[in-house]
């Protein structure tokens, strides 16, 4: 088990047990006086839950405790858990935790609860020479999506369409330099120069869960990327 990539066995421990528990799914709907059927809304589906028990070991309590409180002091933050047994990554906030003492002095066991969700290694599809992209996502969570385009010849203008309703717009592309337009950042960036301001978007690039897609291009002289974690309820 990893938290941020730090092994747990650097603190003499091992996880025990891991158990996921999905979000609570509410859907919203409204029955209107009159109506012959209910009015259903669009559902938002929050964050599940991971509960851990891990195993510190160490020659007395006064180490364990020592062990324990450096290993607490990676969790004051949202982190990103690796789980034994499991494909993927757990993106979670430590939302409850306790400290339990066994009839042996040299083992301690924490409990931990999060909130959060699952997501998969990063998927990246690429496109060169083209005008079009086609692709189905997987996943049961809606993601943040990241384009890279490095155009071949410069260019005033590139529109990529097939994201939202509206395309997003791209001024002043200069050959080989790699535009990065981060969904999950919300920045823009040219060879990791700002370049928010010579882009038009209404919103960030987001892939539905579970869907086609056919993305357009304006020019076939751009290598394109598209790139996303595969996220889970």
């Amino acid at each position: 088990m990893q938290i941020d990539g730090i092994d747990v066995r650097k603190f003499n421990a091992k996880q025990l047990t891991a158990s996921f528990e999905p979000p609570k799914i509410s859907v919203e709907r409204e029955w209107i006086d009159g109506a012959p059927i209910p009015i259903e809304f669009e559902t938002f589906v929050k964050e599940g839950t991971l509960k851990l028990s891990i195993l510190f070991r160490g020659n007395g309590r006064n180490q364990i405790v020592r062990n324990v409180s450096e290993f607490m002091s990676l969790l004051t933050r949202g982190v990103l858990i690796t789980v034994d047994g499991y494909k993927g990554y757990y993106r979670g906030k430590l939302t409850n935790n306790s400290l339990t003492k066994t009839i042996v002095k040299t083992r301690y066991i924490v409990n931990l609860t999060f909130s959060g969700y699952m997501m998969d290694d990063e998927i990246k599809n690429m496109y060169r020479d083209t005008k079009i992209a086609q692709f189905e996502t997987i996943g049961t969570r809606d993601a943040p999506c990241i384009l890279e385009i490095t155009p071949t010849v410069s260019m005033m203008e590139y529109r990529i369409s097939g994201f939202g309703d509206d395309p997003i717009i791209i001024q002043n592309l200069d050959a080989g330099k790699t535009i990065i337009v981060d969904g999950e950042s919300g920045t823009v960036t040219q060879d990791g120069e700002n370049k928010f301001k010579e882009v038009d978007l209404w919103e960030f690039p987001v892939l539905k869960h579970g869907q086609k897609y056919t993305i357009k291009f304006s020019s076939d002289k751009c290598v394109n990327a598209i790139r996303y974690k595969p996220m889970w309820l």
